[in-house]
């Protein structure tokens, strides 16, 4: 994340103040009351108050809403975009079935982790106009390619059926996001707890599980067992 030099007359931070965990706090509170309220909705002053910060220090840090609102964007995406390049990196190109497994692990792991993702879209999605644009063009559709490559390659040597991958994308993405962002309903239906990691992992094995059953081929079958 980038830090923000302070502008002369903004009002300073406090002293032996951590700048960057200070961001940190701002981001994540931001990223929570947009996904709930959307741009127009959200309201620096709650930011302020949940990250546990003079309302003042947003302004030091950030320029305006809208700059608060592209820094949370980049933080979320950024954060997402490292995780399966992480996951990515610990397998072969050679073995794309083994990468789409882990990929699908890596955003459930990161929708419990941040679960701001499909509300933070949601609202974006509702809001329109140029935030919605900004966070598809800079990060959903570069993410969006990113997350497929491994199943066009698995569909090229014949391990996965051939069906519509931008299809594919919304339900795994849907799949693992959604649970995380509705705490309530998670609760109520499955008594799931998003910082129990053993839960998330059973989750993650489920998700993979039922989307692969409907998408492996015979050989990707035989080769599944063998993972």
């Amino acid at each position: 994340m980038t830090n923000v030099v302070s502008r002369k007359g903004r009002v300073g931070r406090p002293v032996n103040a951590n700048p960057q965990q200070q961001q940190e706090r701002i981001i994540l509170a931001a990223l929570a009351e947009f996904s709930q309220r959307g741009f127009v909705g959200a309201s620096l002053r709650t930011i302020a108050q949940q990250a546990g910060v003079a309302h003042g220090l947003i302004r030091h840090y950030f320029q305006s809403k809208e700059d608060l609102f592209r820094s949370s964007a980049d933080y979320l995406f950024g954060e997402m975009a490292k995780t399966l390049s992480q996951s990515a990196e610990t397998v072969s190109s050679g073995n794309p079935l083994q990468q789409l497994v882990l990929q699908i692990r890596a955003y459930v792991q990161m929708s419990a982790r941040l679960p701001h993702m499909a509300g933070f879209l949601m609202q974006a999605g509702l809001d329109g106009g140029e935030h919605f644009d900004y966070v598809i063009k800079k990060y959903v559709k570069p993410l969006q390619e990113l997350s497929l490559l491994p199943y066009r390659r698995a569909v090229a040597d014949g391990l996965l059926r051939d069906m519509n991958p931008d299809f594919i994308f919304l339900i795994a993405t849907h799949a693992a996001t959604a649970p995380f962002a509705n705490v309530a309903l998670r609760q109520a239906l499955a008594d799931a707890d998003a910082s129990n990691e053993a839960q998330v992992a059973e989750y993650a094995d489920t998700l993979i599980s039922v989307l692969l059953s409907g998408v492996l081929t015979e050989k990707g079958r035989a080769e599944r067992e063998t993972m």
